[in-house]
């Protein structure tokens, strides 16, 4: 889907910018989410193995996914702060972020954790 200069307004022309951090805050999260279930999927076998190096690739995995969940929520901050530079929000709008982005963001720390827990264990 596309973003325009101009929101709502078609004839205005594709703003790049806003289009490509909108699909990048779509995209990176469902990224995130294969390379934890692929994660959990060597870790399991590096249970059954009783191998290191499955760990550290596990480790590795997560690193990656807590940098995908880090880009998405950066990707989602970019995006409406460059919608609030082109309209303005309305009287009774606040510009507040819910609790599901709060959780977002404590979740990349989290993710960065356990890939070093996995890491260096």
């Amino acid at each position: 889907m596309e973003k325009f200069v101009d929101p709502g307004n078609h004839n205005s022309g594709i703003d790049l910018l806003r289009t490509y951090l909108w699909r990048c805050q779509f995209l990176l999260p469902f990224v995130s989410l294969g390379l934890m279930c692929f994660g959990a999927l060597i870790g399991l076998c590096a249970c059954i193995c009783r191998s290191l190096y499955p760990t550290i690739a596990t480790g590795i995995l997560h690193l990656l996914a807590g940098l995908c969940t880090l880009g998405s929520v950066s990707c989602y901050v970019a995006g409406i702060e460059l919608l609030h530079q082109k309209l303005e929000l309305p009287d009774n709008v606040s510009g507040e972020f819910g609790w599901s982005f709060c959780l977002a963001c404590v979740s990349a720390p989290l993710q960065f954790m356990a890939s070093a827990l996995f890491i260096w264990a």
